[in-house]
């Protein structure tokens, strides 16, 4: 079994959400190896039993494992707050369960947290794109410094990357468990306009998909919750969109309305007006997502 937490505090927690990947064992690896030990690992456990021989082999090659259970499958963002609540430290991070750390990768993030003062910090990542069977067909390197405007246009800071204080969690109320997708962008929309947020300009994570191609991710196959999130997320910080940026954005959405999988075609994808259908439509569908949600959770 995974090994109790010990008396001394951690300086980071790292927040593990899984249903059970066969890529978990990965992750877990790329934490095994960490240069710095000060840390302790949250896994919310959503595998059904599923993962319990893998955490009884890294129980002794990790610091300190903690394993939350909740009941029945979270939502990702019910999930991560999950495990902040469970999580010892003062730091965080989030390592999903497909992707993985550089051996310095919690070094560089505690160090830059310390150095910089920030709230938030994030590095660079490599995005790689694998077939399913796990052959490498593309791999390239993502490190943007920060912008705001850039951000509430699309996200380009990943997960991965990135570690804040509970502090700023607590001040933002956590992640919005109203968002099945894109619940990090959400949050670091928030989390900017309560905190301060520094780039570290290195590139030490891998943010990896296995779609077998280059310009599909996981989201573009769960389409639906990706169209509705994302005219939440525009609903939600609407009043951040104001003169140039709100024409920025009118092209933003119909870029990527346009690469995505499949990309949308005909009159819709040509028109000012048939982008604000497909935007009402879409955040119509998140209304009534979420209203269903509450009806469930308030029975």
């Amino acid at each position: 079994m995974p090994q109790p937490l010990g008396s001394s505090s951690p300086t980071i927690s790292v927040v593990v959400r899984t249903l059970g990947s066969a890529r978990l064992g990965d992750a877990l690896e790329s934490l095994a190896v960490q240069t710095r030990q000060d840390f302790e690992v949250v896994v919310v456990d959503m595998s059904n039993g599923h993962i319990e021989v893998l955490l009884d082999r890294f129980g002794s090659r990790l610091p300190s494992v903690q394993r939350i259970k909740p009941a029945g499958r979270r939502t990702r963002p019910a999930a991560l707050n999950a495990g902040v609540r469970a999580a010892r430290a003062p730091l965080l991070a989030v390592l999903d369960d497909d992707n993985l750390y550089d051996p310095g990768h919690l070094e560089t993030l505690v160090g830059g947290l310390e150095a910089s003062g920030a709230d938030y910090v994030y590095t660079g990542v490599r995005h790689a794109t694998y077939e399913p069977s796990g052959r490498l067909i593309e791999n390239r390197d993502v490190s943007l410094p920060w912008s705001f405007e850039r951000m509430i246009l699309g996200n380009f800071v990943y997960a991965t990357g990135s570690a804040y204080r509970r502090s700023l969690w607590e001040a933002v109320s956590g992640y919005d468990e109203r968002f099945e997708v894109f619940e990090d962008w959400d949050f670091i929309i928030r989390a900017s306009q309560r905190g301060r947020i520094e780039h570290l300009n290195v590139v030490s994570g891998e943010s990896r998909k296995f779609t077998g191609l280059p310009t599909v991710s996981h989201f573009d196959r769960e389409i639906g919750a990706a169209r509705r999130c994302l005219a939440g997320v525009y609903w939600t910080h609407r009043h951040l969109y104001r003169g140039r940026l709100r024409d920025e954005l009118k092209a933003a959405s119909a870029e990527h309305c346009r690469r995505r999988f499949r990309a949308r075609t005909g009159l819709l994808a040509k028109t000012v007006g048939g982008f604000r259908l497909e935007l009402g439509l879409d955040l119509a569908g998140w209304w009534t997502v979420n209203a269903a949600g509450h009806s469930r959770a308030a029975a």
